[in-house]
């Protein structure tokens, strides 16, 4: 296995990512939510599962302000994909991948749905979509009208959870809905429920690859 760091640029943008390489035909693309990165425990196990199943993985490392979260859904995404295209373009123009899979956790959810699921490019892409930020009103109708395969996860004292996400049990997108969790998918005091909870989702996905 080969860990690259590598950083790519333009006039306006530069960003770093790191690229875990296991030799297979896949690759998992991971955008890190606002203050939730790579290292947390869903992220982690995540990562841990892909290369247990011979996927390569790219973590993309990207800081914003908070400010950036006072800004348009549409905004905030636009300003995300200058520097997550730059990755996408640099690792797929000199791999030879067969499968992509996407990973979003919460921030990093926001370019996931507005701007990737809508490119015809990575049509056949699986998603995963970990707490998702269902409250805004532009994403839940992308979501309700995508037709892309992946797994959305939530828990339901999520301050983004709404009870409109079993609408969407009517698409293609498998649908959990984890009790009593919270933004970072733990129940709060109950470690022994928040491992559950981690174990949900990790089985979730793999069922998926």
């Amino acid at each position: 296995m080969d860990v690259d760091q590598k950083s790519v640029s333009n006039q306006t943008n530069k960003i770093t990512y790191t690229h875990i390489k296991t030799g297979g035909p896949r690759i998992c693309f991971m955008f890190s939510g606002l203050g939730y990165t790579y290292e947390k425990p869903l992220l982690y196990y995540v990562t841990m599962l892909m290369l247990k199943h011979g996927i390569d993985v790219v973590h993309i490392h990207y800081t914003y302000p908070k400010e950036l979260m006072t800004k348009s859904t549409d905004e905030i995404a636009d300003v995300m994909m200058k520097d997550i295209d730059l990755v996408l373009q640099d690792v797929l123009s000199h791999n030879d991948y067969k499968n992509i899979i996407f990973a979003g956790k919460s921030l990093g959810t926001i370019p996931l749905i507005q701007r990737v699921m809508k490119d015809e490019v990575y049509k056949d892409a699986v998603m995963l979509l970990l707490t998702p930020l269902l409250t805004r009103s532009e994403l839940f109708k992308s979501l309700l009208e995508s037709t892309y395969k992946g797994l959305l996860v939530i828990g339901t004292r999520d301050h983004y959870y709404t009870e409109e996400v079993y609408q969407l049990k009517t698409n293609t997108m498998n649908i959990q809905v984890i009790k009593n969790a919270d933004h970072s998918l733990d129940v709060l005091y109950n470690p022994t429920e928040s491992l559950k909870a981690l174990e949900t989702v990790l089985n979730g996905i793999e069922q998926l690859l």
